[in-house]
């Protein structure tokens, strides 16, 4: 809990400070709070999972966030004046950012840059209240986006560039192929229901088709997101509608709240992801309001939406391009038994470490196949500890041979 505890302080401090130094240039604009808000929302996502400090990933992200941001407030506005016009683009552009994290180190930190304003979009929709005109809000989210980039990169800096989370591979093109496919199908899906059966709420079932979708190994990796989604938000919004009958001094109290269960959210995180499904669901609550409705009817219509998403997600996963579970088991189990065997023949024992992070992501979802996935693992922690390398061999081919046993359904 260490080490998520740090990320969660990191993250937090990153948060706060983007969203000050944008409230002090919103208010000195004349503007309303959105934008600073917006840069709080990059900020999550940018310290959350950091790339190296190299001058060239700094530069790329420094150019390339402010003006996706800009591209992302646009569709923003797009959302407002034709719905179906900013829905076909938002899912071109998560689309895209799935896509193209096949392309290596500079794909993987393309696709974050582009999905990040998108959804920050999604969340927060920029709203700025002055007379200058959409020049000004243009600005503004150019600003917000500098402002995230920079508070999260000096944070990072200052904390040593320590990440609580695995840094992530460019996927192979099918695999990114196949998964933007299936996130192009998710979101269709979740925009057409959404918009249609909720005109007002519709962001709740596009958002959770996206958690539900994003990253998904396999079906049941699907199906397990889904279930703790629905579980956390069904915490996080029984809370919220606890909390729409608690009058709150004012406008910093509402903000300190939402701070505090978003550290809560990434703290807990590492423990559960369903503790940060509730977290997140009670801050888009906070924020959004309660468009007037009384507390029951709002959390029943909240939860409908949400396991709609989460059908949506479950639906694009299991039909465009379905993955079997015991095909995602085969295949990081093979590919860990293979690093491991290119570490007791001489190779680099840290590459293990994402191997390792990979059989705990897909363990929960892979119940029949737990007790391999508990064995390999166990042997790549023996192995980066220096364990003796003649017991690791023997216990390799035994794995080997295990493996051999996983069913191949088609």
């Amino acid at each position: 809990m260490i080490p998520a505890l740090r990320g969660a302080v990191v993250t937090i401090v990153a948060v706060l400070i983007s969203f000050g130094v944008m409230y002090a240039i919103c208010t000195g604009a004349g503007a309303g709070a959105s934008p600073a808000i917006l840069a709080a929302a990059l900020a999550v996502g940018l310290a959350r999972r950091p790339e190296r400090l190299e001058p060239h990933t700094s530069l790329l992200k420094g150019i390339a966030l402010p003006l996706v941001a800009l591209a992302a407030g646009a569709v923003g506005l797009t959302f407002r004046a034709f719905p179906p016009l900013g829905a076909a683009l938002f899912c071109a552009g998560i689309s895209l950012s799935v896509w193209l994290r096949a392309f290596g180190e500079r794909g993987n930190i393309v696709g974050r840059i582009i999905a990040l304003p998108f959804l920050a979009m999604l969340i927060v929709p920029v709203r700025v209240e002055t007379a200058r005109g959409p020049g000004s809000t243009a600005v503004l989210v150019i600003i917000a986006g500098v402002v995230a980039f920079a508070c999260s990169a000096a944070v990072q800096r200052l904390a040593g560039g320590a990440s609580a989370m695995p840094a992530e591979r460019a996927r192979k093109s099918t695999v990114a192929g196949r998964m933007a496919a299936q996130m192009l199908v998710a979101l269709a899906l979740a925009f057409t229901v959404g918009m249609l059966a909720f005109p007002v709420h519709w962001p709740w079932v596009v958002l959770t088709a996206f958690i539900v979708c994003s990253g998904a190994a396999g079906r049941g990796d699907a199906v397990y997101k889904a279930i703790l989604r629905v579980a956390g938000a069904i915490g996080g919004t029984l809370v919220a509608a606890l909390l729409a009958r608690v009058a709150l001094p004012g406008g910093a109290a509402s903000a300190a709240l939402i701070f505090i269960v978003l550290f809560l959210g990434l703290w807990l995180r590492q423990l559960n992801y369903a503790y940060w499904a509730a977290c997140a669901t009670l801050i888009f609550a906070l924020l959004q309001g309660s468009h007037g409705l009384p507390a029951l009817p709002l959390f029943a219509l909240r939860i409908a939406c949400i396991v709609i998403g989460a059908l949506c997600g479950i639906a694009a996963t299991w039909f465009v391009y379905p993955i079997r579970t015991e095909h995602v088991v085969r295949r990081r189990v093979a590919n860990a038994l293979a690093a491991m065997q290119a570490v007791l023949r001489g190779g680099n024992v840290h590459d293990l470490a994402h191997h390792i992070a990979q059989l705990d992501r897909i363990a929960p979802s892979a119940p029949k196949h737990r007790a391999l996935l508990r064995e390999t693992r166990a042997l790549l922690t023996y192995v980066t500890a220096g364990g003796d390398r003649k017991h690791a061999g023997a216990e390799l081919r035994r794995l080997g041979a295990l493996l051999k046993e996983v069913p191949t359904r088609k």
